[in-house]
């Protein structure tokens, strides 16, 4: 049960994963949708964010290709030339001296909606004036009528503003020819923006001016301009917007085309073309402003400074003049993506501007295209399946590494599009996507390996050094629980004659015993890189060479069953001194290919080793007090540990087993043992090699030196009994000198 509870576990980023996918595809969709719903507005504003570091991170985004020059009313000219509105002569002033300068056009972002007071005209309503003052103020009627004036001079190259806007039933002026009439079956159709009401030019303003166009902007809705109308629509008609009237007149186009496509029931605008440039536009005939940079990117001239100027002016030849007003108490100061308190009619600059150097190649206009929502869409779902499927199956630091490196090329792509073909795809749903999913699997990735990490301290926190734990805990990954097959060693240890010493103690010294002995030899295990695997009574049971790797497993083992002979002589008077009985213990090591990992059953697991390799360790451990050794180890652990002195103790076949093997005693290290020791090692080493040739006589003769220098060797004696038993037996051709061991 409780693995099958794991198996699900592991499935759990995965469901999850997809749930928080569906949701932000669900999303998505009822964005695509709905627009201006409440998915698409939260995304939308979510968006701006990227929008507006966009143009902070690219400035200037266009090259200075057309002379667009802004004529500024502001506080200087203010200062000079009196409180604004100014009169209607001294803006025909203003238009005669830009012409004398020769500009190619002039835009007005200001609307002339009302009649201009006449002061003779005034003097002339009094009923009470003579007849004879009226005939001699009556020529100045027309020499003080500064409406008439500012007609005359606005012919040749002037276009005027107006606005269109939604201010309740209030229409003043007239409004210009409209670009389109609308038939009225498409009239509920047509996506275009809707304005109720106009303030349009007084007539004969509207009849001189070269042209005209709205000037009216649609902030979002957080106050900030990011977007503009380029058209827009009254009753049955479709007008179009200052910059786009300035652009046909600069390119000398003799009309403006809105493409619009079929959508349902709906007619929604794609774009408006002018002469051989498509501007993309949303369906509401809605433009992104593509911003040039910060505040007065364009020329600034005060009003004033022209008003006065007595000289040509270079940078006013055939430019394109727009005629605005930047000081505080005017109100045009707009909040933008690159800063507040930006100047209304640069607004209205940057479209022109852009307007005009878009191609039928190059496009400055930046647009979201028709086919964006299906891209974006099947990113999101193709990006959110390989992250719910990839994610889950690495470590939190290379998830983190993995939506770091997705992320990053979802923005740079982005900003490349945007540089490149400015293209203003949108970033939040895809961001918000991958970082949600990113971060339910890395949440998951460390309660996951938090939990792994409290399971390797309790599995191994008492088995193997504290070291070793930490490395696991570090490096989880290098301590597998599963079962796997390793050339390991393993050791086994017992205390002789435990039985008799056992029955002899009570109950509370014979705790006391086992654990003075079996602290220090635990801790000696631990210093050697040793794993413990088990009590059993007397008997200790480790292995080396897992959890963690050790290529010198061999050497640390038999190092270890040294240090441990070494300590029990050392508690021996210990043990006298606290009324113990003196312990001995023998030692059995064996190294091959064993089976390791976490086994057991639901109740109780453990971390083992298991196979023939371990068997035969017990085996050793369980001979050295038939050979009168200590320390027993088999032939795999000779051939991994050449560093050590050994003494061929016998060639044999344990119980159960067919082949023979050779086991040894290792003596100590090679470079602690003294010449003396090493030659002793060495003829008794020979004399068993004459033994297994049937060389009697000499096996015995070295034997027989070796037991008189150290008769309380058992080997010696033991050797020489069975040369006396064999010197006269008849043995088979294949005789090798194997003893058969025939109980454990």
């Amino acid at each position: 049960m409780l693995e099958t509870l794991k198996q699900q576990l592991r499935h759990f980023p995965i469901w999850m994963g997809l749930v928080v996918l569906s949701l932000f595809v669900l999303l998505e969709l009822i964005a695509i949708n709905k627009p201006h719903s409440v998915a698409d507005d939260w995304l939308q504003r979510v968006d701006t964010l990227v929008y507006d570091w966009r143009f902070q991170a690219f400035k200037p985004q266009r090259a200075d290709n057309v002379p667009i020059v802004i004529i500024d009313v502001d506080e200087h000219s203010l200062k000079q030339e009196g409180r604004w509105p100014w009169s209607r002569d001294k803006l025909a002033q203003l238009v005669t001296a830009l012409q004398k300068q020769q500009v190619k056009l002039i835009g007005f972002d200001v609307v002339f909606s009302e009649e201009e007071r006449n002061p003779v005209a005034q003097v002339l309503a009094n009923s009470a004036l003579s007849d004879s003052a009226r005939q001699e103020l009556q020529p100045l009627v027309e020499q003080l009528d500064g409406d008439k004036k500012f007609a005359q001079v606005i012919h040749q190259n002037t276009v005027l503003g107006y606005f269109l806007h939604a201010a309740g039933g209030i229409n003043a002026g007239v409004l210009p020819t409209p670009l389109l009439k609308i038939e009225k079956r498409d009239l509920e159709s047509l996506s275009i923006n809707y304005m109720p009401d106009y303030t349009g030019n007084l007539p004969m303003f509207a009849k001189s001016a070269l042209g005209a166009g709205f000037v009216s902007t649609l902030p979002d809705v957080d106050g900030v301009m990011r977007r503009s109308p380029l058209v827009l629509r009254y009753e049955e008609g479709i007008y179009s917007a200052l910059s786009l009237e300035l652009a046909r007149l600069y390119l000398g186009q003799p009309y403006i085309k809105v493409q619009s496509v079929k959508s349902g029931n709906q007619l929604r605008l794609e774009s408006i073309i002018l002469g051989n440039r498509v501007i993309y536009t949303d369906e509401s005939g809605m433009a992104l402003i593509p911003y040039k940079g910060k505040g007065k990117s364009y020329p600034f001239i005060s009003a004033t400074d022209v008003l006065n100027a007595t000289k040509e002016i270079p940078v006013l030849k055939n430019a394109i003049v727009l005629v605005g007003t930047s000081a505080l108490g005017l109100t045009d100061l707009r909040t933008t993506p690159l800063q507040t308190g930006y100047p209304g009619v640069e607004i209205h600059a940057n479209l022109l501007d852009a307007i005009i150097q878009s191609t039928d190649k190059v496009n400055q206009m930046y647009y979201r295209p028709d086919w964006e929502p299906g891209l974006t869409f099947v990113i999101l779902i193709l990006s959110g399946l390989a992250f719910v499927w990839v994610l889950p199956m690495l470590e939190p630091a290379y998830m983190l590494v993995v939506a770091g490196a997705w992320l990053t090329m979802l923005v740079l792509t982005n900003l490349v599009a945007w540089k490149v073909g400015h293209f203003d795809f949108p970033l939040a749903i895809l961001v918000l996507s991958t970082f949600s999913i990113a971060i339910l699997n890395i949440g998951y990735g460390f309660l996951l390996t938090n939990n792994q990490k409290r399971e390797l301290k309790t599995l191994f926190g008492q088995y193997v050094p504290p070291a070793h734990v930490e490395k696991m805990l570090e490096n989880h990954h290098l301590a597998g629980l599963e079962g796997e097959s390793r050339h390991m060693t393993v050791l086994f240890s017992d205390i002789r004659s435990f039985t008799t010493i056992s029955e002899g103690l009570k109950a509370t010294k014979l705790k006391q015993m086992l654990n003075e002995f079996f602290t220090p030899i635990t801790g000696i295990i631990f210093q050697h890189n040793g794993t413990i695997d088990k009590y059993v009574g007397d008997m200790v049971m480790a292995f080396w060479n897992a959890p963690l790797l050790d290529p010198n497993h061999a050497e640390h083992a038999i190092d270890a069953a040294l240090t441990m002979l070494a300590k029990v002589e050392e508690l021996k008077p210990i043990f006298v001194a606290k009324g113990l009985p003196e312990i001995e213990i023998g030692v059995g090591l064996n190294t091959g290919f064993m089976n390791v990992g976490d086994m057991g059953s639901m109740y109780r697991r453990t971390y083992t080793v298991l196979g023939d390799a371990v068997n035969l360790g017990s085996r050793l451990e369980s001979l050295t007090k038939f050979y009168g050794v200590k320390l027993l180890v088999g032939e795999g652990t000779f051939d991994s540990a050449p560093q050590f002195l050994y003494r061929i103790v016998d060639k044999i076949i344990v119980k159960g087993k067919r082949e023979p093997v050779l086991v040894y005693e290792p003596v100590c290290r090679l470079e602690d043992a003294s010449e003396g020791r090493k030659q002793r090692v060495e003829q008794y080493n020979q004399a068993l090699e004459h033994y297994y040739s049937r060389e009697w006589d000499a096996a015995e003769k070295i034997l027989r030196q070796l037991h008189k220098a150290d008769p309380e060797r058992k080997l010696y004696k033991m050797y020489l009994e069975r040369i006396d038993e064999l010197r006269y037996e008849v043995l088979p051709d294949d005789w090798m000198g194997v003893f058969e061991h025939r109980s454990k």
